[in-house]
């Protein structure tokens, strides 16, 4: 073989190269087939299919044509393969995600477990700060509670990478939203970064504001450190229809109405050979203690628990960066709705029967003992079997908290039966994961929801709120 075509290379791959025999391209099963084939062909014998597999590819056998040339052409024959360029570009996009959701898993897994570990320590910190403590204890009693939270915003963004995190969405517009933002990225970025914010549409987005925020703020952080605190930022926001969905190249975005968040820098570019691995958590370029490694992880969970996509792409000569961020459209009239009136929670009143459902015995201790100093009668319960024993046997109680992962039966079914045994009673459930669709069900019947990890003050506050706030 002397020559072939860009299909050839990305097809064959490392088993085609000028001056190879056809048959080292196959595997070794298939050599003397094809080599046999060839030597008919090339002798004047008739075109030939053949099914054969290649040694990049050894599990994937594909139709091999081989085409006689009439004399004078310079060549003897043509070996012809089928086009794998798009399957080749899809499998990667396949891989890639089946990697993250992979490692999504394990780290939702792992955030829930440390959830319960954070939630007890603010508690416990928050019971001992209550009481008469020496100073210097006092200082230690707070350094540790400063650390518990910064834990449970490292928690936040693995869940967040998990698309485990819980969201409240609303239908809102990007550009609204970035106006807002402006006064901040301004001061983020420094005086050094010019900051272009360009776009609008007719599209709104259906997300967790807080969420977005989030987003934007780390990959113009992200955009800052890349061009080391100096150069040019450009956010754009446009509608891409459906119709244009197909042009964009990314096979995995469906084809609907989406809106398109672009944040542009002009600092150094991604290199090609990590750019398939910048939204794996804990994966940095930054020096050793500059940042977790989390930012970009959390991005990513953030879109794509918001059901939209991300991409990033290098600028011209591996200079600047963009991140392309579509998320699906919605219709919605531009209008200014008023803000709801607050409503102000009274402090818990005490005297109240509170049955308390937790299957992780640390927060059960700690909760119970915090309810208790505040005047409550708490009876506790291990899982949802024990506490709907408890429902049908015992007095009526004020209020029920629950943990929503419990094993056998969750927290929801058991707060479905709890509101039929017991209409007037208040709940509450504890969760660090996402809302679930039958979360939202049990939302609409009036529980409430409270993410894990908290503090004691906010455990009664939503408490207060579900004693004001008949289902």
């Amino acid at each position: 073989m002397f020559a072939g075509n860009e299909a050839m290379a990305a097809t064959a791959g490392t088993a085609w190269r000028p001056g190879l025999m056809p048959q080292q391209m196959a595997v070794p099963d298939d050599a003397p087939v094809l080599a046999l084939a060839v030597s008919e062909v090339v002798a004047g014998g008739a075109a030939r299919t053949l099914r054969v597999a290649l040694v990049n590819r050894p599990d994937e056998p594909q139709d091999l044509r081989l085409l006689p040339f009439p004399p004078g052409l310079g060549a003897a024959a043509m070996l012809a393969l089928p086009d794998l360029r798009e399957q080749l570009r899809l499998e990667t996009q396949v891989k890639a995600a089946a990697r993250m959701q992979a490692v999504g898993q394990l780290a939702g897994g792992i955030a829930h477990d440390f959830n319960n570990l954070l939630t007890a320590v603010l508690a416990l910190t928050d019971q001992l700060l209550e009481q008469e403590q020496r100073e210097a204890d006092r200082d230690a009693i707070k350094e540790i509670r400063i650390n518990g939270e910064r834990g449970a915003k490292l928690v936040g963004q693995l869940l967040a990478f998990s698309r485990q995190q819980p969201q409240q969405r609303n239908l809102l517009f990007f550009s609204e939203l970035l106006q807002g933002l402006r006064p901040l990225l301004v001061q983020l970025l420094g005086p050094a970064v010019d900051l272009v914010i360009t776009g609008s549409g007719r599209l709104a987005v259906k997300a967790d504001p807080g969420q977005l925020e989030q987003v934007i703020l780390n990959l113009a952080i992200n955009a800052r450190d890349a061009m080391s605190g100096k150069g040019r930022l450009l956010i754009s926001v446009a509608d891409v229809p459906a119709a244009r969905i197909e042009a964009l190249g990314h096979a995995i975005i469906p084809i609907s109405d989406h809106v398109v968040l672009e944040i542009t820098d002009t600092g150094v570019g991604i290199p090609p050979d990590i750019v398939g691995k910048i939204f794996e958590p804990f994966f940095t370029t930054k020096p050793q203690g500059q940042g977790t490694g989390l930012g970009l992880a959390t991005v990513y969970g953030i879109v794509k628990q918001t059901g939209g996509y991300i991409f990033a792409k290098t600028g011209p000569g591996g200079r600047g960066t963009t991140f392309s961020v579509y998320l699906p459209g919605h219709e919605m009239a531009k209008t200014s709705a008023e803000a709801p009136p607050e409503v102000a929670v009274q402090p818990m009143p005490t005297g109240k029967r509170v049955l308390l459902v937790e299957d992780e015995p640390s927060v059960r201790t700690v909760f119970a003992r915090g309810l208790q100093r505040q005047g409550c009668f708490v009876t506790t319960a291990e899982d949802a079997v024990a506490a709907l024993a408890i429902l049908r046997q015992s007095e009526p109680f004020d209020v029920l908290v629950s943990d929503v992962m419990m094993p056998g039966i969750d927290g929801v079914e058991l707060a479905i039966e709890a509101a039929r045994l017991a209409p007037k009673m208040g709940i509450v459930l504890m969760s660090g994961y996402a809302e679930l669709p039958r979360h939202k069900a049990a939302g609409e019947l009036g529980f409430r929801f409270l993410a894990k990890p908290f503090t004691l003050a906010e455990l009664f506050e939503a408490i207060a709120a579900s004693l004001q706030s008949p289902r």
